[in-house]
């Protein structure tokens, strides 16, 4: 099968693993999909499909965009709201909907669902708890920023993401998922949810794609995001680099691992080749989301 080196995404950041694992989710329909990355200075992922090279998996990527427009899981609305806190009973009926029109080839919708929290963690306000990447507060709506993307990403945006460089040009919703570009409410002289800020919209709505590798789960009566540790302020989200080629069934139980954890040669034997991590901050006015400059672990 033919590589394609996507040169625009950084694996040490965490907006380009989220957006190559969005592009794996998308590719993994076919059985033969791949994907590996290669150290060049920078830590670029190399996807290994039926796409003969980058122009081909764009356009493949794109289709995937349009067929994700009407996908249920997206379209969760409660009180005049496209977020991710509706009250627990809400969200548990949402669940059982996609639930009940998941197949084995059918998983996109449930997946992307269990990724976005449970129906077990509440936050004080008795709402559902969401995803520790859930980054937006104030005015602004996780679903309703999905959706703009979703409708608004081209062939140019994704072009950008997936071979660079990365001109932060386009006025589009931005998830707050890119380390090198944090806004911390501490340091700024007016609240973020007012500022319309310039984005890589391509490399968002690759890394919403990439979500479904990252299911929640409650633990006890709080909410646990795959990846992540720590509490709702002081969280860390911690993902693996790899060197053999892997489908994305593989991907998902490898970021099941405490990768953090393991040996050396524990490592090893799983091909990771570097682990990252990103401290998790939050603002106290308002709780909007960002990372902290990767480190390696």
């Amino acid at each position: 099968m033919p590589d394609v080196i996507l040169s625009g995404l950084d694996g040490s950041n965490p907006l380009g693993f989220l957006a190559a694992a969005g592009v794996l989710a998308a590719v993994s329909q076919s059985p033969r999909a791949r994907m590996t990355w290669r150290y060049n200075g920078v830590w670029h992922p190399v996807i290994d499909s039926e796409h003969a090279d980058l122009d081909a998996l764009m356009s493949y990527l794109d289709a995937d965009r349009r067929e994700c427009l009407t996908d249920q899981a997206l379209q969760l609305t409660y009180d005049g709201k496209r977020d991710l806190k509706p009250p627990p009973g809400e969200f548990r009926a949402y669940l059982a909907v996609l639930r009940d029109a998941a197949g084995p080839t059918a998983r996109r919708s449930i997946d992307w669902a269990a990724a976005f929290g449970t129906d077990v963690a509440v936050d004080n306000k008795g709402n559902t708890k969401p995803t520790a990447l859930h980054f937006t507060a104030g005015q602004q709506q996780f679903l309703q920023m999905v959706a703009e993307l979703s409708q608004q990403v081209g062939p140019d945006d994704l072009r950008e993401a997936l071979a660079g460089p990365w001109r932060y040009a386009r006025p589009l919703p931005v998830m707050g998922w890119d380390a090198t570009s944090s806004r911390d409410y501490a340091l700024r002289g007016s609240d973020p949810s007012t500022d319309k800020k310039l984005g890589v919209p391509g490399a968002d709505w690759l890394a919403v794609r990439g979500l479904t590798f990252l299911p929640c789960m409650p633990k006890g009566r709080r909410v646990a995001t795959t990846a992540c540790r720590g509490g709702w302020k002081d969280g860390v989200f911690t993902w693996p680099l790899w060197d053999g080629s892997l489908s994305a069934r593989t991907v998902r139980s490898l970021l099941g691992f405490d990768v953090q954890g393991l040996s050396a040669d524990e490592r090893q034997s799983r091909g990771v080749v570097a682990v990252f991590s990103s401290a998790i901050k939050r603002s106290d006015q308002g709780g909007y989301g960002s990372f902290a400059p990767a480190a390696t672990v």
